[in-house]
């Protein structure tokens, strides 16, 4: 006797809501996607930045997003270069540039600067995917030269925490020190804002020679804000670079969406933090005068050490380097192991420049140093055909068999 067929169970399409049912298919993500999703990963560090630095912030990056899409559409319009049809890429780059620059500068800073980005770091090399620097760092630096009072001033404007987002940060009051931060006397004409030099200040007093140096180091770390202000952002500086959290986790949604490779930004900190922990400092000798301290990370014991280390990484624009202005896909090497390279490049050079040079932005430096090797470090980290020598064999093999590559 045969057994009777069971009932089928209720069918898949049935239960499953309409956005689960198949067919699932995903498009491949195309350039446009790329460089909108990077565009809200960095409008977190710019809503940070409007926190703690007021309407101004949101002008300057409103300024530079205006001028970067206003002078990309001239462009486009004269020259009708392909590569700077779409708008996308010039929003990312103005964004990029407002993060860079202070909240009080004035408003033809962000315009020219958008100028030199577009037109100079970008369009004359042929437009997205042709240029050789970072198109946002190109206009920074230009600024930074042509206007390095406002751009580089000697104390930043940071906002009360009374008057935070609708403060004037331009209306500013002396604090000498950041443990007076917050300690404003009350009153409708008190300032909105406190003056406030960068950290990386004291920080590069502590290695650079000739500076006056601290009887410990403890002692120097305790010019600097707390580490949960520099957490917070409650720190002198430019309007993305200041909020180490929200570049940290902005950074690792860009990780996680598989617009940065994890090793690139992880190669521009680590390094930093060698040279940090590795690099000299000057401290006051038992003779009164200063002496070289090797080894910071373990001169007074690795808490103290590793606080030292970490106020390095925080701040300054590190991070901000390190998760959006690196990763730009045109400008950093292709290969895993280019990339790794170009990151560790970056590192170690924008920490010397900023322990024993006055440069004010040595990690935007470092990054637009390291987008010139990029060719270099594609040609020579690139896959070999399988079955030919590396190139440095078949370099050797050419110098000892008396060959040249150029034609007689």
């Amino acid at each position: 006797m045969t057994e009777a067929p069971r009932p089928l169970p209720p069918a898949t399409l049935d239960v499953l809501p309409p956005w689960r049912q198949p067919p699932l298919l995903r498009a491949p993500e195309g350039s446009r996607t790329v460089f909108l999703v990077s565009l809200v990963a960095a409008a977190a560090p710019l809503a940070a930045g409007v926190v703690l630095f007021g309407y101004r912030a949101a002008a300057v990056a409103l300024l530079s997003v205006a001028g970067c899409v206003g002078f990309e559409w001239a462009y486009f319009r004269v020259t009708r270069t392909p590569a700077l049809g779409a708008r996308s890429h010039a929003w990312l780059t103005g964004l990029l540039l407002a993060l860079t620059l202070p909240a009080s500068v004035p408003w033809y800073v962000p315009l020219v600067g958008a100028a030199f980005a577009i037109v100079a770091g970008k369009a004359i090399f042929g437009g997205v995917g042709h240029f050789l620097w970072q198109p946002a760092l190109v206009g920074r630096l230009a600024v930074g030269v042509l206007f390095a009072a406002s751009v580089n001033p000697a104390a930043y404007g940071l906002l009360e925490p009374s008057r935070v987002v609708l403060g004037d940060v331009r209306d500013t009051r002396a604090a000498g020190a950041f443990h007076r931060y917050g300690r404003h006397a009350a009153g409708a004409h008190a300032a909105d804002a406190v003056a406030l030099p960068r950290p990386i200040v004291a920080l590069r007093d502590l290695s650079r020679p000739g500076g006056t140096p601290h009887r410990t180091l403890a002692d120097g770390l305790l010019k600097l804000p707390s580490m949960a202000a520099v957490l917070a952002g409650a720190t002198a500086g430019a309007i993305g670079e200041t909020a180490s959290l929200v570049l940290v986790l902005a950074g690792l949604y860009l990780v996680y969406r598989h617009y940065v490779a994890w090793f690139l930004p992880a190669a521009v900190v680590l390094a930093a933090a060698a040279v940090a922990a590795i690099a000299p400092i000057q401290l006051l000798g038992p003779e009164g005068g200063a002496q070289r301290v090797w080894l910071p990370l373990r001169a007074e014991g690795l808490d103290v050490g590793f606080t030292y280390i970490s106020y390095h990484v925080g701040t300054g624009g590190l991070l901000l380097a390190a998760f959006f202005l690196a990763s730009e896909m045109t400008t950093r090497p292709v290969t895993p192991l280019g990339q790794i390279l170009f990151g560790l490049g970056c590192g170690v050079a924008g920490m010397l420049l900023r322990l024993y040079t006055p440069v004010p932005t040595p990690f935007y430096l470092a990054v637009l140093a390291m987008n010139t090797f990029t060719p270099l470090l594609e040609r020579f980290t690139r896959p070999r055909v399988l079955g030919t020598p590396p190139w440095w064999v078949r370099a050797w093999r050419r110098h000892v068999n008396g060959e040249s590559r150029i034609p007689k």
